[in-house]
């Protein structure tokens, strides 16, 4: 994005938004990857805070009670993105709860929406799966564009508005793909036209408008299929779409191909397991884990207080205190972060690693472990490598999911200028937009108002 304003190729924007506006970035979550890492900007809240911990997940409590439950394990990638809304908690209100005039335009969280409103509900399976199995994503986010406008006329209250092109494109060729750099030219074209019509409304004064992604995304020349990893060394895996997989020891769940929830369900009582029991379980296939090149590093619960992350560097921990986090190296520094003995708040832990190439990584690792769905522990890829091969059609040629910076960088683009200054996160953004329209914000919540 910042490549493309810089070179002159998204001249709207440019003059519509940044000629009053600003541009800087943000970080998203843990993990990267979309639905997940949209909760930041309806709800506030980490993926962790609202139990949903990745595109696909499994609930160890629920499935050893109900193997065939319903809340047993999902995956938001095929027919169960329906049950998205459901999985939220009820105490964390949407950003379309809280306004009276909300639209909706390809997202998948549209709880508090009237009828009517989810302006894309009827057309967005045929689109989508036209679009998967054609390779051709031009076509929706054309539909985004048509329904943009459309909305318009409804002189919404709050738009909440998801042009796919560019991620699906950078999935299906490369971030730098013609298809995809023509998706970003094409969400210009649309800000344009959008904004002509605010002007001619008499409402664009009285707009804030906000571009931003969900995630980052990098080339993908390797895959390590993560779930045959353990089914090649005869760990019986449960895995999407193989869910009906008999008495599994393991179970593999991955989101946005860079990030891995990894379950051990040897032990009947659905409790997690700390660091020390998984490495017994797993003998040296942890070890050999640890070393492939393909991983960059493996996160998990060492005991109550303390998270471990773990790669061919070596381990160190984060360590939980009141209110704060610290990060002390073992016998390694896998995130490179040197010691961070001094306990940091949130606000304190992202501006102390911002600049790094893991990005408020304390926070969320943390976050991501406070979720009863969370596996036992978590395995991310290193860039140009990812960890889906086998069930994923059409190949993926980029990937995202992980903590790496490229991964969770987004741009946050907004037409206003003045707030504060200091590093964001995309969870600031559902306060932000509260307190900017003039209505009560949320105490409850992973975020604070930027405005």
């Amino acid at each position: 994005m910042q490549e493309l304003l810089e070179s002159g190729d998204l001249p709207n924007i440019q003059k519509e938004i940044l000629s009053g506006g600003t541009f800087r970035t943000a970080t998203s979550c843990f993990p990267s990857t979309t639905g997940p890492a949209y909760l930041p900007f309806l709800t506030g809240s980490f993926p962790g805070t609202s139990n949903i911990p990745g595109i696909r997940w499994l609930d160890k409590a629920e499935f050893h009670q109900r193997r065939w439950g319903r809340n047993s394990f999902r995956s938001y990638c095929g027919y169960e993105a329906s049950y998205f809304n459901d999985d939220l908690p009820k105490e964390r209100p949407t950003l379309h709860e809280l306004f009276e005039r909300p639209f909706n335009i390809f997202s998948m969280i549209t709880r508090g929406l009237p009828n009517g409103h989810d302006l894309t509900k009827k057309v967005k399976p045929g689109l989508y799966m036209r679009a998967h199995f054609s390779h051709k994503w031009s076509k929706v986010d054309e539909a985004s564009h048509q329904h943009l406008m459309a909305g318009l006329e409804q002189r919404p209250e709050f738009m909440f508005v998801v042009f796919p092109g560019v991620d699906s494109n950078s999935h299906l060729h490369h971030p730098r793909h013609d298809n995809t750099i023509r998706a970003y030219k094409y969400l210009d074209y649309s800000v344009g036209q959008a904004v002509e019509k605010l002007k001619k409304q008499g409402r664009w004064d009285d707009t804030l408008t906000i571009l931003i992604s969900d995630h980052g995304l990098t080339e993908t020349h390797t895959h390590l299929d993560l779930a045959h990893f353990f089914k090649r060394r005869r760990i019986k895996t449960l895995e999407y779409p193989v869910v009906w997989t008999q008495n599994p020891k393991m179970s593999v769940m991955i989101s946005g191909n860079a990030a891995g929830q990894v379950y051990c369900l040897q032990n009947g009582n659905g409790q997690p397991m700390y660091g020390e029991e998984i490495q017994q379980r797993l003998g040296d296939v942890w070890q050999e884990l640890l070393a492939r090149e393909e991983v960059d590093f493996v996160t998990w619960r060492h005991d109550e207080n303390t998270f471990a992350v773990g790669s061919a560097a070596g381990e160190a921990h984060i360590v939980k205190h009141e209110n704060s986090l610290s990060y002390v190296p073992q016998t390694g520094d896998p995130l490179g972060l040197g010691i961070l003995n001094t306990p940091l708040n949130r606000a304190e832990s992202l501006a102390a690693t911002f600049d790094t190439q893991y990005p408020d990584a304390l926070v969320q690792i943390e976050q991501v472990f406070s979720c009863t769905r969370t596996g036992d522990f978590i395995v991310t890829s290193k860039k140009g490598y990812d960890l889906r091969e086998v069930w994923e059609w059409p190949e993926h040629h980029g990937s995202h999911g992980s903590l790496h910076r490229e991964h969770i960088m987004v741009p946050l683009i907004y037409n206003q200028t003045g707030w504060d200054s200091r590093p964001a996160r995309t969870t600031d953004i559902f306060n932000t937009v509260l307190k900017w329209s003039g209505k009560p914000t949320l105490h409850n919540t992973d975020g604070e108002s930027l405005c």
